[in-house]
C-alpha cells in the first residue's frame, strides 16, 4: 500500500481513540486525578496531528524516487 493510505488509516484510528479517551480523561479530571487515560489521549492526539503530514512527505519522496527512474 502507498504511504498516504497508511497515513489515512492512522489518522482515522487515532482520531477515534482520541475521542474515546478524551471522555475518560474528562471523567478523571472531574475526580481530580490524571491517569493512563490522559496519557492515551495525548499520544493519540499527537498521532492524529502528525500522521497525515508525515504520510504526505513520504508520498512526495516516493513520487520523486519513482520519477527519477
Amino acid at each position: 500500500m502507498r504511504p498516504i493510505v497508511y497515513g489515512l488509516l492512522v489518522f482515522i484510528a487515532s482520531g477515534l481513540v482520541w475521542v474515546i479517551s478524551s471522555f475518560g480523561a474528562f471523567v478523571e479530571a472531574l475526580e481530580g486525578q490524571a491517569g493512563l487515560t490522559t496519557g492515551v489521549m495525548y499520544v493519540s492526539g499527537a498521532l492524529f496531528y502528525f500522521s497525515l503530514p508525515v504520510a504526505v512527505v513520504a508520498e512526495i519522496v516516493r513520487w520523486r524516487r519513482l520519477r527519477k527512474k
